[in-house]
């Protein structure tokens, strides 16, 4: 559970750099807070050097890419505003594909979505994210704000290999979309955060890519 009233986030710099243009990011996210600015994941030194996923004031689930010189930003046309509901959101990465638009994709539910916004980054575009800067869940990294009110279940992210949900994600017996476990590989700089160990709920579960958190405790981890 992450509440934006106590600034809960949790936050990991990587010893090395990985794969700055192929990775996927997994998550699911329960909101709590509708019409804020809100972080999901965000990697980078700047403002100008960033990655991030975040859910935009108008419940519009964004990711913005600027390498200090190109930049990209893809917007759904879809809201995210069920405060009921868990979202399963997908980040596919790959700026080594020649046609753009196959270069980030976005999915929520198993389904890739339509986008109001979209603005693919150039060819081979190194992203921040797998740098050796802060990469920070639930917060803007380099500013105090955008805190994250809400839950988040299942992270994982996969270093150097661009997946589509149905590796994390499976339907269900009554057409529901569910979590199933990763069964592949997780390179340099991935991670699995299952949130299992209450008393270290940055441990990753995958290797020894750990993530400090800063006001969480033990009673944030939520059935």
């Amino acid at each position: 559970r992450f509440d934006d009233g106590s600034g809960s986030y949790l936050s990991w710099t990587p010893a090395s750099a990985g794969n700055r243009k192929t990775w996927t990011w997994s998550g699911w996210v329960k909101r709590a807070n509708l019409s804020t600015l809100q972080t999901l994941f965000i990697a980078g030194a700047s403002g100008t050097d960033r990655m991030e996923l975040y859910i935009d004031a108008s419940d519009f689930l964004s990711l913005y890419m600027n390498n200090g010189g190109s930049t990209g930003e893809l917007t759904t046309s879809a809201k995210l505003r069920d405060p009921s509901a868990w979202y399963h959101i997908v980040v596919k990465f790959d700026s080594a594909q020649s046609t753009s638009s196959n270069r980030v994709k976005l999915y929520v539910n198993g389904n890739l979505k339509s986008l109001g916004t979209a603005s693919y980054p150039a060819l081979n575009f190194s992203s921040a994210v797998s740098t050796t800067s802060a990469h920070v869940l639930g917060r803007r990294n380099y500013a105090t704000d955008r805190y994250l009110d809400g839950y988040l279940a299942e992270v994982n992210f996969i270093d150097g290999q661009a997946l589509t949900p149905d590796s994390f994600g499976e339907t269900g017996d009554y057409g529901e979309w569910k979590a199933k476990s990763y069964a592949g590989g997780y390179g340099t700089n991935g991670f699995y955060l299952k949130f299992e160990n209450a008393s270290s709920l940055g441990n990753d579960s995958a290797g020894s890519n750990n993530w400090t958190p800063t006001n969480l405790a033990a009673t944030d981890q939520m059935l």
